[in-house]
């Protein structure tokens, strides 16, 4: 695979200090420190315990079919233990990221073609024996994907340095259909950014990024988002900052760069080996938050306004974004997402029961994060059917590394289905117990919808899918003020900075409160200057303004009405001449003022059992009262309050 850029460029310069390792309670956990042998690498941790260690599932699946899918781990690995990530982050703790990126990536790199060197015999045999089909090597961690029939599991325990064996759980990829998208967009022009171009949403101004924009400069440039999800459809919102693989030629049916992909210049679909990102076309015009989901999760952390479109739905409007769909490969997207020189991971999916394997998935991640990536999810949407601690699944249930989001609704009040934590650790490998989750909330009901014509919906979405782009699109602007900011670091700044929105502190709900994005660039400003020797006093201390005012947004988002979203065609309110915009003021002598209100009368209406039912609309200030009949009404109603959805 490819090297990151930065590497052709940039000298690695990171002092690894020499630290003891901490003292375990439970000796097989202990870890030996293997200090680097070459420049430019850093210490790597041998994993303890006796033997090889075997995934209790694999018994259980021995019964059930007749090839299990497996994730081997050799017993080198850079992070060793299940307290490694914190032990290693406290001493990289001076380190820059993007530098630390590096040099953790080679380390990575070096000690995976070491074990497989020295596996390489074993594995060859076993391969050629059919005892292992479907072998892929992984850098990310060091160890390989493979499946076995049941008989062979003594061979493969026998292969040098195996240490532990994972049953994996791999989802079905979906088929990747060749028509409805292109593969290659060109680049949409647009003049120089300015904030009071477009109409942006109200989540921008709640979270105060449009605050970021005006006062910092800073928006999202320089950066690169990855959407992992299962379908992407596009409009020029979101292909004007599309990324594009500078070492690709697009749509040349080559593998360009030599990383074993051909046409990866806006991202790959691992699961079918192939460019096209689109696996359900969708229309222009029409509307589907499914088929939609990958494009608006997009939207959400970057989509810019573009010439002859009216809105801007993007936190980080001049970040880029690209796609991968990897629901059976995903050690391979994030490989190629570090290689590419990725910042932030946005992942609005959720996968419960996945026993010991979460821990393959948390250790990817911690070496992900190592290597710079921010990963970001959804709480997930599971509060009404679901109990603490399972709750908040995978990976929104990975400590550290993968930050999560919990949901609000516009008026603050937390969403009923908004997945709530504690989370428990208790595998083989990772024994925190119980941990705090989420790390902080955004919204996540009631959102607006961009539409691919650049129109957009009042309120069409709803989901923590949401609420984790949210999250992303505010690290974009915190990385885009500082490319070096580490992990662990923008997880302090961006927790201490929320705004409580539920009970005081901390808590399972909402985590550390609301996303302030403000607040959060300007402490990263701060650090900046402190470190680099320059006046750090404009960005120190509160100010007026610095919070959005929670009470005051209250007031106005108490006084509702009900206005007329979409029109259904041929439905009897197109043929009454009710228009989009319309506001509803009454129906059967009830006021509406809310959907609850509609529902209630339109109840009423039906026990009365009418034939002629009065409706009164107000359009340009003017009362118009209709005559309908009973039954739909052919609209897609949206609440209107009296700060505006857009502005």
């Amino acid at each position: 695979m490819c090297w990151l850029r930065e590497v052709v460029t940039t000298a690695i310069a990171i002092t690894v200090s020499c630290v003891a390792l901490n003292s375990f309670a439970d000796d097989k956990q202990r870890t030996v420190r293997i200090e680097p042998a070459a420049d430019g690498l850093l210490a790597t941790e041998k994993l303890g315990g006796e033997g090889v260690w075997v995934d209790p599932l694999f018994d259980v699946q021995n019964k059930r079919v007749q090839k299990i899918q497996l994730a081997v781990w050799f017993d080198e690995q850079f992070l060793g233990d299940g307290a490694a990530y914190q032990r290693r982050a406290k001493e990289l703790a001076d380190s820059r990221r993007r530098e630390l990126r590096i040099g953790v990536m080679k380390t990575l790199k070096a000690l995976s073609d070491r074990s497989y060197e020295a596996a390489e015999g074993d594995l060859d045999k076993l391969i050629e024996g059919d005892t292992i089909a479907d072998f892929e090597r992984h850098w990310i961690i060091n160890g390989f994907s493979c499946s076995i029939a049941p008989e062979g599991l003594d061979k493969l325990k026998a292969v040098k340095g195996v240490k532990k064996i994972f049953v994996a759980h791999r989802g079905g990829g979906g088929a990747a259909r060749r028509r409805g998208e292109s593969t290659v967009f060109e680049q949409v022009k647009r003049q120089e950014f300015d904030p009071s171009r477009y109409k942006h949403p109200w989540y921008i101004r709640y979270l105060q990024a449009d605050k970021v924009w005006r006062d910092f400069g800073v928006t999202g440039e320089g950066t690169l988002n990855v959407v992992h999800d299962f379908n992407f459809v596009y409009s020029d919102n979101v292909s004007y900052n599309l990324y594009r693989n500078p070492n690709e030629t697009p749509g040349n049916e080559k593998d360009d760069d030599g990383n074993g992909l051909v046409d990866d210049y806006h991202g790959f679909n691992f699961d079918r080996g192939s460019a096209v990102l689109t696996t359900v076309p969708l229309p222009a015009k029409a509307v589907q938050p499914q088929a939609m989901h990958g494009y608006m999760c997009a939207a959400i952390i970057c989509g810019s306004g573009v010439e002859g479109k009216p809105y801007e739905f993007g936190i980080a409007p001049e970040g880029k974004w690209t796609g991968v769909i990897a629901a059976t490969k995903l050690e391979a997207a994030i490989e190629w997402a570090i290689e590419q020189g990725a910042d932030t991971y946005s992942m609005s999916f959720s996968i419960p029961g996945l026993a010991e394997y979460r821990s393959h998935w948390r250790k990817v991640m911690e070496h992900g994060s190592m290597c710079g990536i921010y990963f970001v999810s959804g709480a997930g949407n599971f509060a009404q059917n679901q109990p603490v601690p399972v709750q908040m699944r995978t990976p929104e249930d990975i400590p550290e590394v993968v930050f999560a989001a919990a949901g609000v609704q516009r008026n603050f009040s937390r969403t009923p289905f908004s997945s709530t934590g504690p989370v428990k650790w208790q595998t083989e490998h990772y024994q925190d117990g119980m941990v705090q989750k989420p790390e902080v909330c955004a919204f996540n009901m009631g959102l607006p919808l961009l539409l691919r014509d650049g129109n957009a919906l009042p309120v069409g979405l709803n989901g923590n899918s949401f609420a984790g782009p949210m999250f992303c699109g505010s690290i974009a602007l915190m990385v885009s003020a500082d490319p070096d900011l580490l992990p662990w670091d923008l997880k302090t700044i961006i927790t201490k900075t929320a705004t409580d929105v539920a009970a005081k502190g901390t808590d399972d709900e909402t985590g550390h409160g609301l996303i302030n994005c403000y607040r959060a660039v300007k402490e990263v400003m701060r650090r900046k200057a402190v470190r680099e020797g320059k006046d750090s006093k404009k960005y120190e201390g509160r100010e007026d303004g610095d919070e959005v005012d929670i009470a005051a947004l209250k007031k106005k988002l108490g006084a509702t009405r009900l206005a007329v979203g979409r029109v259904q065609s041929g439905g009897q309110a197109a043929k009454s001449g009710i228009k989009v915009g319309d506001v509803v003021i009454s129906y059967n002598g009830i006021k509406i003022t809310k959907q609850q209100d509609m529902q209630a009368a339109k109840r009423k209406a039906t026990e009365a059992k009418l034939e002629s039912i009065p409706m009164v609309i107000e359009r340009n200030g003017e009362s118009i009262e209709l005559k309908l009949k009973p039954g739909p009404l052919g609209i897609f109603p949206v609440v209107e309050y009296d700060d505006p959805t857009f502005k």
